[in-house]
């Protein structure tokens, strides 16, 4: 599931878009959605996942948790203006004016549906909590569907680390890694980069991790889709290379070759059904993205937004500006597979807000990390812009969110 988070001592590099035109095959819609392509690719860990805008979460470090479920358990970014409304709220103060990200007076809804982490505490779906057993500080983490977890830490010196955590709840050693970690739809394989560019993957119930492919070159590399169920029979796991080639590889048990598929220079997300998203142009001022698709289905080109990650059922896609630097993204939006952009909601001058990494929730709903005046909220924004608070806004530095989401987001039910 879709998108790659960066490290804790790093911030939001800044990503920007342009669009090139698709070619594709002879399949119409309803049957590139049914179908897969041989060995099918999803949303990369997520989301900013990929290679889009992640942004360091730093969460004070902590000691996986025992529950009774039996479960082992960033300044505000500039962006391109947009359009400032006078007013920041409807009538009645139950939204906020259309298009604008104002977190400041939202209702609030119902707690997350999936389990993260609040300040060091792990927080369950159902209502329990339990403390986290790392050695080191988390970045990041996976649900596996064995029930098992995969940690990215980092120690006192920002040197990054990957924990295994059984699903009776014992750690494996931490391993030196590269950054970020990226998953499979089923969460049944998690992939990270060693600091020689090498992929390792570690499948639920595996005993160890194992190495993938050879070697990827480059000096800055970062994850992209994992595809496949099991690397016993066969996956692959993209690195996107962002050294200044901008060139997506491919690794698989059959080597590592550069991906020319699609003419991308960042594959930020697969959709099961065989559609496929990415960065086409990046520069100072915009990024380009498109979804490929094939035949009849064209798919959609757009400067507008950066295309991010597909939700849990391939039909929609999250967004974030064209182009946006500061601590993390201060705008979001959504699209369907024919281009329509659903909403799109961004911080203005007099609304100073940004969030971190944009979580689907559920196939119409993300949950976002989001900072404004001072607070960090957990905030649910809806397919239809619509937003609400699932955890309560709470006082905290700008630059440390309080809160950090499974990348990937929930283990799919069976």
């Amino acid at each position: 599931m879709n998108e790659y988070d960066d490290l804790t001592t790093q911030l939001t590099r800044s990503l920007s878009d342009h669009a090139d035109v698709m070619t594709g095959r002879s399949l119409g819609l309803a049957e590139v959605k049914g179908r897969a392509r041989g060995i099918r690719r999803r949303r990369a860990a997520s989301a900013v996942v990929a290679a889009a805008a992640a942004v360091a979460i730093l969460v004070p470090a902590v000691s996986l948790a025992n529950h009774t479920g039996g479960k082992p358990e960033p300044a505000p970014a500039t962006q391109t203006p947009s359009p400032s409304p006078t007013t920041t709220g409807t009538p009645d103060g139950s939204q906020p004016a259309p298009g604008v990200l104002d977190v400041s007076d939202l209702p609030t809804g119902a707690a997350p549906t999936m389990d993260y982490l609040e300040n060091g505490t792990l927080h369950f779906a159902d209502g329990g909590t339990g403390q986290v057993n790392t050695r080191y500080t988390p970045a990041q983490f996976v649900e596996m569907a064995d029930g098992s977890r995969v940690w990215q830490t980092a120690d006192d010196t920002g040197t990054p680390y990957v924990e295994i955590q059984d699903t009776d709840g014992t750690f494996h050693d931490p391993v030196r890694t590269g950054g970020g970690l990226s998953v499979n739809p089923k969460h049944s394989i998690v992939a990270w980069l060693t600091p020689a560019g090498q992929v390792v993957v570690w499948g639920a119930r595996a005993s160890e991790p194992a190495p993938l492919g050879d070697p990827v070159p480059g000096s800055d590399l970062r994850l992209g889709p994992v595809t496949g169920d099991d690397c016993s029979l066969a996956c692959s796991v993209i690195v996107n290379v962002r050294d200044g080639r901008g060139q997506p590889w491919e690794v698989s048990d059959s080597g590592s070759q550069p991906l020319r598929d699609g003419g991308y220079l960042v594959v930020n997300d697969d959709s099961e059904g065989g559609l496929s998203i990415g960065f086409t142009e990046i520069t100072d001022f915009k990024t380009c993205s498109k979804l490929l698709g094939g035949g009849e289905f064209q798919g959609f080109a757009t400067c507008k937004n950066q295309l991010i990650s597909f939700s849990p059922d391939g039909q929609l896609i999250q967004a974030l500006p064209s182009y946006f630097d500061g601590v993390g993204p201060g705008g979001i939006a959504m699209y369907g597979l024919d281009g329509k952009q659903l909403f799109e909601r961004s911080a203005t001058a007099q609304v100073q807000s940004y969030f971190t990494v944009a979580t689907w929730e559920d196939d119409t709903h993300v949950l976002a990390p989001t900072y404004q005046d001072g607070k960090w909220a957990l905030v649910r924004i809806a397919s239809d812009g619509s937003m609400e608070y699932a955890v309560a806004p709470v006082k905290g530095p700008y630059d440390q969110s309080r809160f950090l989401l499974p990348t990937g987001g929930n283990v799919p039910v069976a």
